[in-house]
């Protein structure tokens, strides 16, 4: 791992009620505030945050900030609820933003038309079906700024699923009339490769600041998601039915 934007954990406050993986509300040694993701995850889930993440960022959505942040193994010792969940050493954490909340249905309307395309165009990208929302509520994983009316994405710890559903996807996404727009724009889908070609272009750099460690489940036995599987995943954008729905 070459990284050199690590972030200690100094407090570790409460556990969240919410969410699928329940991440852990610590304070870090630069002040701010992070949701941590750590053992309890599992290392599939932390290396697709980590590389959806940062692959994100680099495709120009507005991903709430991210880090490694690095849990102190005297920690352990503090008797602290639930803390084998999250462990010692290196885990994910994403900065808890003031004054936001899940983006609701009746908000939809207010992202605007070329960021609700560009979310989904990413999450088909990489394999991400864990965005939903209908009037009758979901898992979203999105959140609006209530005061500067933007919205913040957040969680990819589901994305580069080798069970992916287009048809499901396509049933469910919160923007699933977004990416239908893209499908049908002919100018606009090679606009599209592009910019996943180019955002690509940081796959090795993200791959060099994910901790060694994660990409072991316990000493020579590998995690199921690996560099190459998210990269096979990734080079769909070259085949000639990356866009098929079927």
């Amino acid at each position: 791992m070459i990284n050199g934007e690590v972030v200690q954990i100094v407090e570790i406050q409460a556990r969240s009620v919410q969410g699928r993986t329940l991440p852990f509300r610590c304070r870090g040694a630069d002040g701010r505030l992070y949701y941590v993701k750590g053992r309890d995850a599992g290392r599939q889930s932390l290396i697709a945050e980590w590389l959806a993440s940062s692959l994100a960022l680099a495709f120009g959505l507005p991903v709430a900030e991210f880090r490694i942040v690095e849990i102190p193994e005297e920690m352990e010792w503090l008797g602290l609820p639930d803390f084998q969940d999250l462990g010692v050493g290196y885990a994910f954490g994403s900065v808890i933003a003031d004054s936001v909340i899940d983006l609701p249905f009746g908000f939809v309307d207010r992202v605007p038309d070329q960021l609700r395309r560009d979310v989904a165009v990413f999450d088909w990208w990489v394999k991400n079906d864990d965005r939903t929302l209908t009037s009758l509520g979901g898992n979203v994983n999105l959140l609006w700024h209530v005061v500067q009316q933007e919205l913040i994405v957040i969680d990819y710890n589901l994305a580069f699923d080798d069970t992916f559903d287009p048809r499901q996807f396509l049933a469910g996404h919160v923007f699933a009339a977004d990416w239908n727009s893209v499908y049908q724009d002919f100018i606009a889908r090679p606009a599209y490769e592009t910019r996943m070609r180019t955002a690509l272009r940081r796959f090795e750099e993200a791959c060099d600041k994910m901790p060694d460690d994660w990409l072991e489940v316990a000493p020579g036995v590998p995690a199921r998601l690996t560099p190459d599987k998210v990269k096979h995943v990734l080079d769909r954008v070259d085949l000639a039915d990356f866009w098929n729905k079927t």
